[in-house]
């Protein structure tokens, strides 16, 4: 159980804060990675996606609790102080996530021989209260850390958990499923103690909206054999997760909902000749099936006009894989149009850069994952933006782009 490793690692467990915070001007920036941030709190999940972290050298983080700016990087961090190579970290992780997420967040440090921070609050959630003393934690890859979150390396790729009352639960959740289902009929999903692979029984499956897990009307507790069957009645992209009342809750999985071949995620429409043949092409022959209008931009609205203050600094998004297909790439462009001028980003420069011609800003990768976030250097500034995301699969088919799907027009004033 968690429980048994609240004291020898709650001291440990590291901390940042981002309300109020600021990361130091004269920071010194390292090679950023990518790697796959959840932060749970108590009652909602407060971020989950991919995110582009690095080592948070001397001078470091200043935070209310901390004392002064201090470093995030491992080798500063702990009894490794002075010794070995600067990397990225899972509070450096967090500090990234929190920031551009605009949660509140609070940290102490630990002096000597920890020299590391220690988790006050993220978001609504502080440290403290009777009798248990509900406080933060972390796991990497869905193992517990014997250390700080500033001394614990994290290579590409890593899985990085964070969440509330994390030593007094038992279980890491985790959940499965099939990536299309066929509205109002039951399909089958599977729970797991994610650390070590054990189906859990007892766990309920809701559906995610703003970050708040709601159990599914007339659905069932999985089984012995972790099985739940469940029914999803609204056609389109669904996120669920797995809840137990002595667990951190699940990850989340999206699942496509269509109406028989109705023509989405990845159905022929009713005038196919028949379920999973080739598609007429115009003027004769046939084309195969496409990962066509699948692509999806989240969190920035269609047509919106955002205040400088509150201009996105994530660029994220979904992409729905067809049962049977794969993804090879997810890609993305962003275009600024201010005073006659265009400026396209550039995902190696991460900047903006002049362009020759309005309307030609190249697409960058942003890997190969079916949901991403993508973090600005800064809050974009003043101008007209042009956001649009593609994927290609297996097969080399690039999605279409669609408006107000996967091509979004914003303002910054």
């Amino acid at each position: 159980m968690l429980r048994s490793l609240r004291f020898s690692v709650a001291s440990l467990a590291a901390a940042v804060c981002i309300g109020g915070s600021l990361l130091s001007p004269a920071l010194a920036r390292a090679a950023p990675i990518g790697v796959n941030l959840r932060v749970e709190g108590s009652t909602s999940t407060l971020f989950e996606g991919p995110v582009n972290t690095e080592a948070i050298l001397p001078p470091g983080i200043s935070t209310p609790s901390g004392g002064g700016p201090r470093p995030c990087d491992v080798k500063d961090n702990g009894s490794n102080e002075g010794f070995g190579a600067a990397a990225a970290t899972p509070t450096a992780a967090l500090y990234t996530a929190a920031s551009a997420s605009g949660l509140t967040f609070d940290a102490s440090w630990s002096s000597a021989p920890l020299n590391d921070f220690f988790v006050k609050q993220v978001g609504m959630d502080v440290n403290g209260g009777a009798p248990e003393f509900p406080s933060w934690g972390y796991a990497v890859n869905y193992t517990t850390a014997g250390v700080g979150g500033c001394q614990f390396q994290l290579a590409p790729g890593s899985e990085v958990l964070w969440a509330y009352n994390y030593f007094n639960l038992s279980h890491l959740l985790g959940l499965a499923g099939p990536a299309t289902a066929n509205a109002g009929m039951p399909l089958s999903v599977r729970v797991i103690d994610a650390q070590t692979g054990q189906p859990i029984s007892g766990g309920a499956i809701g559906e995610v909206a703003n970050g708040v897990t709601t159990t599914i009307p007339g659905s069932q507790l999985s089984d012995a054999g972790g099985n739940a069957s469940i029914s999803l009645a609204r056609r389109g992209v669904v996120t669920l997760k797995a809840t137990r009342a002595d667990s951190v809750r699940s990850n989340g999985i999206q699942i496509c909902v269509h109406n028989g071949n109705d023509g989405t995620c990845g159905t022929n429409t009713p005038s196919a000749a028949a379920p999973g043949a080739p598609v007429s092409a115009p003027g004769g022959g046939t084309t195969p099936p496409r990962l066509a209008e699948t692509a999806g931009v989240l969190g920035i609205r269609n047509g919106h006009v955002y205040a400088r203050r509150h201009a996105p600094r994530v660029l994220a998004g979904i992409v729905r894989v067809p049962a049977g297909d794969t993804l090879r790439d997810v890609r993305i462009r962003l275009e600024r149009r201010t005073r006659g001028r265009c400026f396209d980003f550039s995902g190696s420069r991460e900047d903006f850069v002049r362009a020759r011609r309005c309307g030609r800003a190249s697409f960058f990768s942003v890997g190969a994952t079916e949901s991403f976030s993508y973090l600005l250097p800064a809050r974009l500034s003043r101008g007209r933006y042009v956001y649009e995301i593609e994927a290609i699969d297996g097969a080399g088919h690039v999605t279409a782009l669609v408006a107000g799907v996967s091509h979004v027009v914003f303002r910054v004033l």
